[in-house]
């Protein structure tokens, strides 16, 4: 039986070609603001404020919290009712820093329950930061070969 761990982090997910992306940010704005931009270009909602992620086996999964899924909290608005996925496996984390390194000196990863997750460092209101999101996915994250 695979072993399973799980933890819950403060950020929302995304689901671009059937890959999850976490996006976090200490700032809510921040985050919002990614996570609507990569949603117009396309992307599908998994979670928005809170994740939970599970391991299963040597996969990450993520989910939005029971009671939590299906919508997008934008301020100014208020809670929107979206399409979503229910569960993705995650490739990669979009991090928003205060100032992204322009080029970074080594490739980041980040553990959550217990799988090494590739980071993305963003700056805030980036115009270009979904596109990068893109280009990451596919350079940092590889697919995982077919079963």
């Amino acid at each position: 039986m695979a072993e399973l761990s799980s933890e819950t982090i403060q950020g929302a997910c995304v689901a671009i070609a059937g890959r999850g992306v976490l996006i976090e940010a200490r700032d809510d704005t921040q985050r919002t603001d990614l996570l609507l931009r990569l949603l117009d270009r396309g992307a599908t909602l998994v979670s928005d404020a809170r994740t939970a992620c599970t391991r299963r086996g040597e996969a990450l999964s993520a989910a939005a919290p029971a009671g939590t899924g299906g919508r997008v909290e934008i301020r100014g608005i208020g809670p929107v009712e979206m399409e979503s996925l229910a569960e993705v496996d995650v490739a990669l984390i979009a991090v928003v820093l205060d100032a992204a390194p322009r080029l970074p000196e080594d490739r980041r990863f980040r553990n959550i329950a217990g799988i090494a997750v590739p980071v993305l460092a963003l700056g805030p209101g980036e115009p270009a930061a979904p596109i990068k999101v893109e280009y990451a996915l596919k350079a940092l994250a590889p697919k995982a070969p077919a079963k």
